[in-house]
């Protein structure tokens, strides 16, 4: 991997951040300082925790040298996100876990892998939570968390279900998760849906609500239509039919605006 130290640094003065302030709490200035001047990469704990203050995706200061990993990283997650399992799991062929060098990498791996799949799913979600060391607090060990969860939703074990998904929103409560926009939003929409699925649709409509709240901050089309269309949904559930009928509208609107053409489909 090679770190992009002049592209950290302009990002940091953008968000009006002095090299003392962004290591607040993380690690020393001069650690800063060897990765703007020198392109020194820190542990991959500093640097999830700084790109997640920066409010960045790694691979936004980090390339790989392997054939561009964090963008083949990417491409997988995105295709997660829109169910294209298919196609992540074509991507996923290239990358030998074997070759991945540090244990960020190893656990979005495993985490891609459980995503789509049902039988191994619990198997590679187990390996993230029982192997990898949890000090990094990186957003991955929660999305992981989620990824039991569903895992168990689909194998009709609800109360292992509802068990695990909460244990997820304690530890993003309760920790400073570190992790890109991107992810914040995805963990938000998971969660939400899995508490439809498990009947607790107020805490369905929280979760969306703060996904809502993250796209609004950072003036974000990324999945806006699903947090009203999951909305809309929990209040079917909770009986309140004039409210899902006017968020379902806006959902469709948004899903209009942003072209997504899937769950315009969706909402007929």
């Amino acid at each position: 991997m090679k770190l992009k130290g002049e592209k950290l640094r302009n990002i940091r003065r953008k968000r009006g951040l002095s090299q003392t302030a962004l290591s607040v709490g993380i690690c020393t200035q001069a650690t800063i300082s060897l990765m703007e001047k020198q392109d020194r990469i820190p542990k991959m704990n500093i640097l999830t925790a700084i790109c997640g203050r920066l409010d960045i995706d790694v691979s936004e200061i980090v390339e790989d040298d392997n054939n561009s990993m964090t963008l083949l990283f990417d491409q997988i997650e995105n295709a997660v996100v829109h169910e294209n399992y298919a196609d992540a799991k074509k991507m996923l062929t290239k990358i030998k876990v074997k070759n991945l060098e540090n244990e960020f990498d190893k656990q979005r791996y495993y985490y891609l892998v459980g995503m789509y799949q049902v039988d191994d799913a619990i198997f590679n979600f187990e390996l993230i939570l029982t192997q990898f060391s949890t000090m990094s607090a990186n957003i991955y060990w929660a999305l992981t968390t989620v990824g039991m969860a569903i895992a168990y939703e689909k194998l009709n074990n609800q109360a292992r279900a509802l068990k695990f998904v909460q244990r997820a929103v304690s530890l993003i409560d309760e920790k400073q998760m570190t992790g890109g926009q991107r992810q914040w939003q995805v963990i938000y929409r998971n969660i939400a849906e899995l508490y439809i699925s498990l009947k607790q649709w107020k805490d369905a409509i929280k979760m969306a609500q703060r996904g809502i709240k993250i796209c609004r901050e950072n003036e974000s089309f990324f999945l806006l239509d699903n947090y009203y269309y999951l909305i809309a949904q929990a209040q079917m559930v909770g009986g309140q039919r004039q409210a899902a009928k006017d968020s379902m509208v806006i959902a469709k609107n948004v899903a209009l605006a942003a072209d997504d053409q899937d769950l315009v489909k969706k909402i007929g």
